[in-house]
C-alpha cells in the first residue's frame, strides 16, 4: 500500500493556488463540515485526532485550542510562517502551492477558538509568498469564506485579518486595506 499525500495532495495540479481549482479538489469542504459542529465539539474532535503542530515541539493542536479561555475577551489566531530555523522549508512550498489550505485552516481555527482576527507572519524576504497568500485571501473574501457572514453563519467572527510581514526597517501604515501598503497585506 502506497502513501497518500495529505499536505501536498494538490501540488502538481493546474494552478492549485487559485480558488476555483482548490474548490474543485475538495477545498473548503473541511470548513463547511467544521461549521456544522459547535466550537467546543470541534476542539474536542481536533484534540481526539491528535493533530499536532508542525513546529519543533509538535504540540497537540486541540490541547492548545482548549487552553484558550472563553471569557468574552478578544481572541486572535497567529500563524508563524517564518521558517527562521536553519534547514526549515516547510511553509513556503505550502503558501506558494496551496495558500487556500492555509486560509481554510485559519478560518476553522478562528471558528473553534472564537477569534475575531487572524494574523500570518511571513518573513519579508518571501515577497512571492506574501503576494500569493494575499491574492488567495482576496479570492476567499470574494467567495464568502472571509467576512461577517461566512457560509451564512451569523455568529462567525467578523473577517479574519491576514498580515504579511516586512523586514523590521520598513515602515507600514496600520489599518489599511490590502494593496495600499507596499508588501504588507492587511485585510479588515
Amino acid at each position: 500500500m502506497g502513501l497518500s499525500p495529505v499536505l501536498t495532495k494538490r501540488f502538481g495540479t493546474a494552478q492549485p493556488w487559485k480558488i476555483d481549482n482548490y474548490e474543485r479538489l475538495d477545498g473548503y469542504a473541511g470548513l463547511r463540515k467544521a461549521m456544522e459542529i459547535a466550537p467546543n465539539d470541534l476542539i474536542s474532535l481536533v484534540k481526539d485526532s491528535n493533530l499536532r503542530g508542525r513546529g519543533g515541539a509538535g504540540f497537540p493542536t486541540g490541547m492548545k485550542w482548549q487552553f484558550i479561555p472563553q471569557d468574552g475577551k478578544p481572541h486572535y489566531v497567529v500563524v508563524n510562517a517564518d521558517e527562521g530555523e536553519p534547514g526549515t522549508c516547510r511553509d513556503l512550498p505550502l503558501m506558494m502551492n496551496d495558500p487556500h489550505a492555509l486560509i481554510e485552516g485559519i478560518i476553522i481555527a478562528c471558528f473553534a477558538v472564537r477569534a475575531h482576527r487572524a494574523f500570518i507572519y511571513i518573513r519579508g524576504e518571501a515577497v512571492h509568498a506574501i503576494r500569493r497568500v494575499t491574492a488567495a485571501v482576496e479570492e476567499a473574501r470574494a467567495a464568502g469564506y472571509i467576512g461577517p457572514d461566512v457560509l451564512g453563519m451569523a455568529d462567525m467572527p467578523k473577517s479574519p485579518m491576514i498580515a504579511g510581514a516586512l523586514p523590521p526597517s520598513t515602515p507600514v501604515p496600520r489599518h489599511r486595506e490590502i494593496g495600499t501598503s507596499r508588501k504588507r497585506a492587511h485585510v479588515t
